[in-house]
C-alpha cells in the first residue's frame, strides 16, 4: 500500500540525516521526543497525498473526528490535543493542496509540471 509515498517518505528521510543537515534538523528537533513528533508529522503530511487508499482515509476521519468532535470548547485543549489537531489539519492541507493543483489552468499546470520533470530528471542524472 501507499509505495510511492513510503518511497518518498523514505528517500526524504535519508537525505534530511545527511550530515550537511546537522544544523537544520538541530532548528527542527532536539529531543527524541521531538524527533518521534517530527517524523510522524512527516509520515502522516506524505501518506496524506494517497486518496485512494480507503484504509488511510478512514483513519484520518477517524482522527478528525477524535481531534474536533469531542471538543466543546469550553475547556483548554491539552498539548495533546493541541498536537493531533494541527497534524489533522496539515494532512488535510497537504491533501487539498496535492489534489488541487490538477485543478489549475492547463497552462499553469503543464509549466508547473514540465519544472517538476525537469528537476526530478536533473535528480536522476546527478
Amino acid at each position: 500500500k501507499s509505495i510511492a509515498e513510503q518511497n518518498s517518505v523514505d528517500l526524504a528521510w535519508k537525505l534530511l540525516q545527511l550530515p550537511k543537515y546537522n544544523d537544520f534538523r538541530r532548528c527542527i528537533y532536539q529531543t527524541q521526543d521531538e524527533l518521534r513528533r517530527f517524523r510522524q508529522l512527516v509520515v502522516n503530511a506524505v501518506m496524506a497525498t494517497d486518496i485512494m487508499d480507503k484504509d488511510l482515509n478512514m483513519l484520518r476521519k477517524k482522527r478528525w473526528d477524535r481531534a474536533f468532535e469531542s471538543s466543546t470548547g469550553d475547556e483548554a485543549d491539552t498539548k495533546e490535543d493541541s498536537d493531533r489537531k494541527a497534524t489533522i489539519v496539515i494532512e488535510h492541507l497537504i491533501q487539498a493542496s496535492d489534489v488541487a493543483h490538477t485543478m489549475q489552468h492547463w497552462h499553469v499546470y503543464l509549466k508547473w509540471n514540465e519544472r517538476l520533470f525537469h528537476e526530478m530528471y536533473r535528480g536522476y542524472k546527478e
